[in-house]
């Protein structure tokens, strides 16, 4: 099981992080941090069968502290996936993602999430208000899913082109 970090503080742009914000981010690289070669080589070498995905503008690949990390041709990662089925360490988490939970979950944070319908199978997901990263880095977090092993809840962490 993964818990929640509180080592990177997000706090939402413009405002002044706290120290006491809750941080969503996992693992041991970072966003906005440039991957030489052999890093690149050796985190595709080492993921898990099936999860090395390649293509013109960049791979995904699952490390070994478990967070599927995105880098573009650049080495530099622009993403984190990191997949929850039992996410109790979550702030606020009551077993679905609701506007109850956005709202906790946004109070821990310091960031705020909006909740979105999926129209298809029901479900929701939510969405970060763009936030700064400890390394000064704007992203969005997005998580979906119902938290369970057979759909986990997948928090996943884009850069925002500046």
């Amino acid at each position: 099981m993964i818990g929640l970090s509180v080592a990177v503080s997000l706090a939402a742009t413009g405002a002044l992080a706290q120290d006491a914000c809750a941080s969503l981010d996992k693992g041991n690289l970072y966003i906005g941090q440039v991957l030489t070669q052999a890093q690149q080589q050796q985190l595709m070498a080492a993921a898990p069968l099936g999860t090395l995905h390649c293509g013109r503008t960049g791979c995904w690949a699952q490390a070994q502290d478990g967070v599927n990390y995105r880098w573009g041709r650049d080495g530099r990662i622009v993403g984190k996936k990191v997949e929850m089925s039992a996410p109790v360490s979550l702030p606020g988490w009551r077993g679905e993602i609701d506007q109850a939970f956005a709202d906790r979950l946004g109070q821990a944070t310091c960031s705020s999430f909006t909740v979105f319908e999926d129209e298809l199978d029901g479900g929701r997901s939510m969405k970060s208000a763009p936030q700064s990263t400890a390394q000064g880095q704007t992203i969005v977090a997005s998580l979906f899913g119902r938290g369970t092993e057979d759909d986990p809840l997948t928090i996943e962490m884009l850069a925002v082109e500046q």
